[in-house]
């Protein structure tokens, strides 16, 4: 019975989670059409430049992304000013990791963030504030290069970065800004928003698949980052969690 409790209170806490994966949400993108529709409810949809294939994702329908001219430019400056939380999370499955292959961008080397491969790795940048264009803070891991989806978070707040790569904490830094300031750059997924990046300037079109691509105004949690936030099967996965650490039995 005790068993039988934890298991219980574990699902329940993974459903909590669930219901916890909308609060903040900024933008939404499921790449399950042909078109960059925002199914968040905050109508931020966005304007395809170029022709993505349809590919099979992660949740029903992912977008592959040529990496030469696909850019989904979101008209929107999303991150406030000031803002002291920005989340990102999405997956992606790269298959040209070679320069630079920016994969959200919006600001700035002025105020900005940024997430990108650049030469194999998976890097992370925010900058903020001045005209002077201060040096950016930059964390990274190994961009995956198995042919598998793979599940990134970007998570700035309270002055801290973190990088997450299937759930797992693979960096992360503290800053000499607790928060971004205003812009007036829209942001893009794909390549850069005008202008340059939190890198410094360069574009760069991303080469893969993308997939579940969400935008928070807060910080996520690792709780939350280590659970997917598909719509399809999380509780079903939570469940085959416990039940995989024995706690099934009553």
């Amino acid at each position: 019975m005790r068993a039988f409790r934890i298991t219980a209170a574990a699902a329940f806490a993974a459903f909590a989670l669930t219901l916890n994966a909308q609060d903040g949400l900024e933008l939404y993108i499921s790449f399950d059409t042909d078109q960059p529709n925002d199914e968040s409810g905050n109508g931020r949809d966005g304007e395809l430049v170029g022709r993505p294939d349809l590919i099979d994702g992660v949740v029903k329908q992912a977008w592959e992304f040529d990496g030469t001219s696909t850019v989904i430019n979101l008209l929107d400056q999303i991150f406030k000013d000031p803002d002291a939380e920005l989340s990102i999370r999405f997956y992606m499955k790269p298959n040209d990791m070679n320069g630079q292959r920016i994969i959200f961008d919006e600001g700035g080397a002025w105020t900005g963030f940024t997430v990108r491969i650049f030469d194999g790795m998976l890097q992370f940048a925010t900058v903020c504030c001045g005209a002077d264009h201060p040096p950016p803070e930059i964390i990274e891991t190994d961009a995956p290069d198995d042919g598998q989806w793979h599940e990134v978070a970007a998570v700035f707040g309270q002055g801290k970065m973190f990088l997450y790569l299937d759930g797992i904490e693979a960096d992360m830094a503290e800053t000499d800004w607790e928060q971004l300031s205003g812009h007036g750059q829209p942001g893009a997924i794909g390549n850069l928003s005008p202008g340059d990046t939190a890198f410094g300037g360069g574009r760069g079109f991303y080469s893969g698949g993308l997939d579940e691509f969400r935008l928070y105004s807060r910080m996520l949690s690792a709780n939350e980052v280590a659970l997917s936030v598909s719509p399809a099967g999380r509780l079903a996965l939570a469940w085959g969690e416990v039940k995989s650490r024995g706690g099934a039995s009553r």
